[in-house]
């Protein structure tokens, strides 16, 4: 799935989005990750949602983002709810959607100048199936 230019080109955008990789601006993604607008972070290690931890909750809120778009792969999987009542008592929103739609979501909103993350897992392909 391919995606519109963003306006302006400092800001990381996703350009385009398979199941097992992403391209932002000019990176190119093929394990989970999470990005802002202005700051990229490709050593995330939440390959399921039940590896989804306060700890790696934190990682993203200090990036000081207002809400947090959460892909969980191609289906929606939500997480455990003490993760969404922990963002919530921090003062930022955690959406929880299939990855296109989390990608589509982000760049909305980077196209509103808000400050979101995008957090995207991303299952390793198997090489042997």
């Amino acid at each position: 799935m391919k995606f519109t230019e963003h306006r302006d080109s400092n800001v990381f955008a996703v350009k385009h989005y398979e199941p097992n990789s992403v391209k932002v601006n000019q990176l190119i993604f093929t394990k989970s990750f999470f990005i802002t607008q202005f700051s990229t972070e490709s050593n995330w290690p939440c390959d399921t949602i039940q590896d989804l931890t306060l700890e790696r909750l934190d990682q993203i809120l200090a990036t000081k983002s207002e809400v947090i778009i959460l892909g969980t792969g191609e289906k929606q999987i939500f997480p455990d709810p003490k993760l969404f009542a922990y963002c919530a008592a921090k003062g930022v929103g955690l959406e929880v959607m299939a990855n296109n739609a989390a990608c589509r979501t982000y760049n909305v909103l980077t196209s509103e100048d808000r400050k979101v993350a995008l957090a995207l897992i991303l299952t390793p392909s198997n090489e042997y199936s």
